[in-house]
């Protein structure tokens, strides 16, 4: 959900700044239409939920395909609609009330308030298919004599996703936005030159520091001192992992997950979530943690970032010169930019993060059981595996589950015994990792020369 929110603020900062794009409808027909935007997304979802809830009702227990994807498209519609609504007459109608550079970061609130009205509306409807799915997921674990896991209020649910999924996105972009809007209105005093230079040491240290930032909204408190910790950081000094903190996530003893967050040491944490910790033996815990640290140890953040702006430089180039030659008009050009872009962008991100993922599986599998070689031990693949597995349980996602980042678990568990079975090791997927990487450096030395070039 993240991604969907992250695309939602690229397309309303970049139509706000597109004015030649925009029609202006009368007001009452563009506030009609954001109502028929967030009423559309609340009946789809409801409509979604209504589906799963009959197929969990059927008593196979499989929510299948269909409401799944009824529930993306619903997603996507979300950031399509809003570019629409920007496009006919909402930009325009902000820029009436708040001409450009008046009032720091409050038109670009104003902005995005129809699509997190929309996502508050998707999450409140789909909220009953969480519950149902996890509320037999509990069922089918107390018949197993297995711990049973907690189930969300609406109010939790609500409030966990705009923590964790919201505000992820929304602190740190509106920090940034908040310094750029407040250097536009200082760069006559400052001038040109030191304002860019305030913005982007500004901006730079935002982007660094917004780990920080996050763990408080997260709601993480440190793991105690005591013998999982001893092995946690054991394994960190290992495998080369250099954090600041191992925290516990609190979910409300609902989600089982972990995660990586910071790109350097003073303001990187390996969050562990509680439901995790309460319901999981400590070799479990230090096979996810392994994971967690396999995306550290191989840099996938930074490259990931790396590929973002080298993408966005050279597509806005690619655009601009072939509009030149076909003497198309400016405002269709940086039109087809951003839709270009974010379409590209979430295409090759979602390709980048399955193989990311599968780096790190690989590595968990490697270092987890304390022995670091070049192959995979049938004793380290079954621990991650297991670890994995009860992960899925324990959040109730079927193995055969796809995930857009991540793949589907069943997936990721056929890679591991592959590579095991054929005795390649890691060998074969970091080997591949590398050719994605220099792929990477490739795609960010050409952005860099053509960005150059078109500035001379």
């Amino acid at each position: 959900m993240q991604i969907i929110v992250i695309a939602g603020f690229v397309v309303a900062m970049a139509l706000m700044g597109l004015p030649d794009l925009r029609v202006a409808l009368p007001w009452p027909a563009v506030v009609a239409c954001i109502i028929g935007y967030i009423g559309s997304v609340y009946a789809a979802a409801r409509g979604s939920a209504s589906l799963g809830l009959r197929r969990l009702m059927r008593g196979n227990g499989e929510l299948g395909r269909l409401p799944a994807r009824l529930m993306a498209i619903t997603q996507a519609y979300m950031v399509v609609g809003l570019a629409a609504l920007m496009l006919i007459g909402w930009a325009d109608l902000i820029g009436r009330m708040l001409p450009a550079g008046t009032v720091p970061l409050v038109d670009k609130a104003l902005a995005i308030a129809p699509f997190i009205a929309a996502l508050l509306a998707f999450w409140w409807a789909i909220y009953p298919l969480n519950r149902a799915m996890r509320q037999q997921n509990s069922q089918s674990m107390a018949m197993a004599g297995e711990t049973v896991g907690a189930v969300w209020t609406r109010r939790k649910f609500l409030i966990f996703n705009i923590r964790c999924n919201l505000l992820f996105v929304a602190v740190p972009v509106g920090l940034i936005i908040l310094v750029t809007d407040v250097l536009y209105l200082a760069e006559p005093v400052l001038g040109p030159g030191i304002a860019a230079s305030v913005g982007l040491f500004a901006i730079g240290g935002i982007f660094l520091s917004a780990p920080v930032i996050i763990v408080r909204i997260w709601k993480t408190r440190p793991l105690p001192a005591g013998p999982l910790r001893n092995r946690l950081e054991q394994l960190s000094k290992r495998v080369g992992l250099a954090c600041r903190n191992i925290l516990i996530w609190d979910t409300g003893s609902v989600i089982v997950n972990a995660a990586v967050l910071g790109m350097v040491r003073p303001v990187r944490y390996v969050l562990m979530s509680d439901a995790m910790l309460e319901h999981f033996d400590d070799n479990d815990v230090v096979a996810v943690f392994a994971h967690e640290a396999g995306h550290v140890v191989h840099r996938h953040i930074p490259y990931m970032i790396i590929f973002s702006v080298a993408l966005l430089l050279l597509i806005s180039w690619i655009v601009e010169f072939f509009a030149a030659r076909l003497d198309i008009a400016t405002p269709i050009v940086e039109l087809l930019a951003v839709l270009v872009t974010v379409a590209l962008w979430l295409w090759l991100f979602g390709m980048l993060s399955r193989r990311f993922e599968r780096q790190a599986d690989v590595f968990a599998s490697a270092t987890a059981t304390g022995v670091i070689g070049e192959e995979l031990s049938a004793e380290g693949v079954a621990l991650f595996s297991g670890a994995l597995m009860k992960v899925a349980r324990m959040n109730g996602i079927s193995p055969s589950q796809r995930n857009f980042r991540h793949g589907s678990i069943a997936d990721r568990l056929e890679y591991l015994d592959g590579l095991h079975r054929s005795g390649t090791g890691p060998a074969s997927v970091n080997r591949s990792v590398r050719r994605i990487k220099i792929a990477i450096w490739l795609l960010a030395i050409i952005s860099a020369a053509v960005t150059i070039v078109s500035q001379m």
